[in-house]
């Protein structure tokens, strides 16, 4: 089991990876474009162009398979949670990507980033629940839930100005790759049990496309709405906060209680704290200011203004 859990922890780290590397290149690929196109298919088109985006979706792609092999591994609760290092490591890839240097705030939200998050991962301490024993009805109410959520979201994006917009789309992003993580974790159960007989006869395989897919539209959205500062708060801590929830509640997962949980609570404000420290970091507002750093047109803003 501690093999395991080794597995499972490098995986998630290299997943963390995986996604900063696509967070930057992808933002990055935003900016290059007109700032007051209209977001929509023909975006996505010239999107998909770009060898930046493709190279920021590579390490989207690798952060999945990363992933599902660490959800193999590990519990639900334990892996979405180290992989909120993504923000952290975004700020490196950033500051290589745009040749900034990291200063002592940012270092500081690093730090109070990372301690949060094994504090809160060796106070919940989770075990193995039972991810294959799950009543559909239970999947519907906690499916279902988790979906009108991220409609909501997405009907609070309508309205305000482009940081409210960008935040709104960033959560409800954040929110669909957590609902994917719980189906991928259902799948590699079924992968390990039945092979690939078994992962293509399950519905979570679908599900988890599914919402893979929407979840990457819902990114693209809100890169292209206004500065990931304001995205990456989303991004990050609504999908351990749906993950944890969902292997908890639903698939069983068991974590300590008593005196922990007053502990787990101020890793999860560690992480929290440290979040909003790295999204206020001067090197997250440089992505949004770029323009001749990253090639973009002398004409056309760079991010949608209200």
């Amino acid at each position: 089991m501690e093999s395991d859990a080794a597995i499972s922890f490098f995986c998630a780290a290299a997943a963390a990876g995986g996604n900063a590397l696509s967070n930057v290149m992808q933002r990055k690929a935003s900016l290059e474009q007109e700032g007051d196109a209209q977001f929509g298919t023909a975006v996505l088109r010239d999107l998909v162009r770009r060898k930046t985006w493709l190279l920021g979706f590579s390490g989207m792609v690798g952060s999945f398979l990363l992933q599902a092999v660490a959800l193999h591994y590990g519990q639900l609760s334990t892996v979405e949670t180290i992989i909120t290092l993504e923000v952290p490591l975004t700020l490196l890839v950033a500051s290589q990507v745009f040749r900034t240097g990291i200063g002592r705030a940012e270092w500081s939200g690093i730090w109070t980033m990372t301690a949060g998050m094994i504090v809160l991962i060796a106070a919940l301490d989770p075990q193995p629940g039972d991810e294959t024993d799950i009543s559909h009805t239970l999947y519907g109410i906690a499916g279902g839930g988790t979906a009108a959520f991220i409609a909501v979201l997405l009907i609070a994006a309508q309205r305000g100005g482009a940081m409210w917009r960008t935040a709104c789309l960033g959560a409800a992003a954040g929110t669909s790759f957590g609902l994917t993580a719980t189906f991928i974790k259902e799948v590699t159960v079924q992968l390990s049990d039945h092979g690939v007989v078994g992962v293509v006869t399950t519905w979570q395989t679908y599900a988890a496309v599914g919402m893979g897919l929407s979840g990457v539209v819902i990114m693209q959205w809100a890169l292209h709405s206004g500065p990931l500062l304001a995205a990456q708060p989303g991004f990050t801590l609504m999908d351990p906060t749906v993950s944890i929830l969902w292997g908890v509640l639903v698939y069983n997962e068991s974590a300590r209680t008593g005196g922990w949980i007053a502990v787990s609570v101020l890793g999860a404000l560690g992480i929290g704290a440290g979040v909003f420290m790295l999204a206020r970091s001067p090197l997250l507002s440089s992505l949004n200011e770029h323009e001749h750093a990253v090639g973009a047109p002398p004409r056309g803003r760079i991010v949608t203004e209200p």
